[in-house]
């Protein structure tokens, strides 16, 4: 007969594994790949760190849903798969906020930011984000 520690210990690592999921509801590195959206392939596909950007920053620094210029997005909501955790759920053809834009502004914006601040920051070239050569990855967001 199992003693009350051995069930307490069980039960306290069974919850862990239970509650630690949704803390790596994404992949650590994602394919954007949006071609479809932007109706163009100028540009290859960008590879995403997003198990770097999770390390250094908090989710709702990227991930919005505004409302009277407040986040109101809740973390719980970005589970993979969900419609919170999709770019393209608001940021499409059809929205006054088109992907593309917002991606750049977003992304460069932040990357310049952070070199201002003389802080590590991440790529602020075209080629660096967009590669002349396509990745092997298939997929993406």
């Amino acid at each position: 007969m199992a003693s009350p520690i051995f069930k307490y210990m069980a039960c306290l690592i069974i919850a862990g594994l239970v509650l630690s999921e949704p803390l790596r509801a994404q992949p650590d590195e994602i394919l954007l790949n949006h071609s479809k959206v932007f109706g163009h392939p100028r540009q290859n596909p960008v590879r995403f760190s997003h198990g770097k950007h999770m390390n250094d920053f908090d989710c709702l620094d990227c991930h919005h849903r505004y409302k009277d210029k407040t986040n109101i997005l809740d973390k719980s909501e970005l589970e993979e798969g969900s419609p919170a955790a999709k770019c393209t759920t608001c940021h499409n053809p059809g929205s006054n906020c088109q992907l593309q834009t917002v991606f750049h502004q977003l992304c460069l914006g932040c990357h310049t930011q952070l070199q201002k601040s003389g802080r590590k920051s991440g790529p602020r070239l075209c080629i660096d984000c967009h590669p002349r050569e396509p990745f092997a990855i298939k997929g993406g967001l």
